[in-house]
């Protein structure tokens, strides 16, 4: 049956008479991309990695929604390499590197043995500096609609400090700015630093601020801060840009304890110092605000001690004064109370040396004695037929039950 194969038999596979060899097969590609793509183009893409080995060796990638949906390799050659990244760094400050969004102009080239590329003639630094303020732009948006963008600025600034978090990058020298200035505070022990490690620039920035953050957040649970320094020295504004993280922001915009950044920057924001509670400019300017309210605090409890101590004095002096004042006011009355007592005994002794039998009798009343010569006060005392005996004050009358006799 003519289709099928039979059994017993091996079948065998004529070589096709035409056929192209590899090297025509791609020189042939390369002809069509070139035709295909005359001169050049502009090309939007992220830098995914950067070698340098005289010339930059980029690959690119275009990343939708997080997947990377195309790639491929592009040269910046050494003759232009000068020309184009002094271009960059005038005006962004920094240089290419993994994880900027760039717009290249670029001719296509497709090589038969190192395959397609893209040759960079050309940048436009305006279109990574616009991105990277659209970022900003975006996440400042997301962050005002939650309702946490003005949290952390609204917060009282401290007025004094004794415990301290910092965050800095691995090593840096904006590190060892800002503890020259503070290295003396922690030593005479006014205040305690806390200094943890994170990575700034990069695509593990985010995850490695957040994380340092959240170790600031647990040491502030455990005892409280007074403030969180995140610092780092001099960037360019790309460098920068990677601070410009959600989730870094919102961590800072909501943490508990006052924020305050040096990120080694005065002209271009970043979203951590749009939401700290005190931005400065470097590491060491933020150094120097903390020993400056340290200083002032001390100072002002100085003033606070002397001004206590004159008021105690003042306070002793008059209750001094309000004592003695009332140990007088007790002596006076005590004298008037003793000149009044003293009267009145006067009063009761003229009284009593008023009533003498002698100025009794003087008066009219008669004084009744018995046989015996006690006086006789009651009638009931007296028996019938009893002599008595009346004193007056002319004279005495005996009185017997069958008369009486005069004296």
């Amino acid at each position: 049956m003519t289709g099928r194969r039979k059994k017993g038999r091996a079948e065998t596979t004529r070589p096709p008479e035409h056929f192209l060899e590899l090297a025509d097969v791609l020189n042939y590609v390369g002809q069509v991309i070139a035709r295909g793509v005359p001169g050049g183009v502009w090309v939007r893409a992220e830098i995914a990695s950067i070698t340098d080995r005289r010339h930059l060796y980029l690959d690119l990638v275009q990343l939708e929604s997080g997947v990377e949906v195309a790639k491929c390799r592009a040269t910046v050659w050494a003759r232009e390499r000068a020309l184009l990244e002094g271009k960059f760094r005038r005006a962004t400050g920094g240089t290419l590197t993994s994880g900027l969004k760039v717009l290249l102009f670029c001719t296509a080239e497709f090589h038969p043995q190192y395959g397609f590329s893209l040759n960079v003639v050309d940048l436009s630094p305006e279109f990574t500096l616009g991105d990277a303020q659209l970022k900003l732009e975006t996440l400042r948006e997301t962050l005002v609609r939650g309702g946490v963008y003005g949290l952390n600025r609204a917060l009282p600034a401290p007025t004094d400090f004794a415990r301290v978090a910092v965050i800095s990058p691995v090593g840096a020298a904006g590190l060892g700015d800002f503890r020259r200035e503070t290295d003396p505070l922690e030593a005479a022990g006014v205040v305690e630093f806390l200094y943890l490690e994170a990575t700034f620039q990069g695509r593990e920035a985010g995850e490695s601020l957040a994380e340092a953050i959240g170790e600031a957040r647990e040491a502030h649970a455990e005892d409280p801060l007074d403030a969180l320094v995140i610092i780092r020295g001099g960037g360019a504004v790309t460098d920068l840009a990677w601070l410009n993280d959600l989730e870094v922001s919102r961590a800072l915009a909501t943490f508990p304890a006052p924020v305050i950044t040096g990120l080694g920057h005065a002209r271009d924001d970043t979203l951590p110092d749009e939401v700290a509670c005190i931005r400065t400019d470097t590491p060491s300017k933020a150094a120097g605000l903390i020993v400056r309210t340290v200083v002032g605090a001390a100072a002002q409890a100085q003033e606070d001690a002397r001004t206590i101590r004159a008021h105690a004095r003042e306070a002793l002096l008059e209750a001094d004064a309000g004592a003695q004042w009332a140990l007088d006011r007790a002596l006076g009355a005590a004298r008037r109370h003793a000149e009044a007592a003293h009267a009145e005994v006067d009063a009761l002794m003229r009284q009593a040396l008023g009533l003498t039998p002698e100025r009794t009798l003087a008066r009219g009343y008669a004084l009744v004695r018995d046989e015996a010569g006690r006086p006789v006060t009651r009638a009931a005392g007296v028996g019938a037929g009893q002599p008595l005996t009346l004193e007056f004050g002319d004279g005495v009358v005996r009185v017997r039950g069958e008369g009486e006799a005069r004296e």
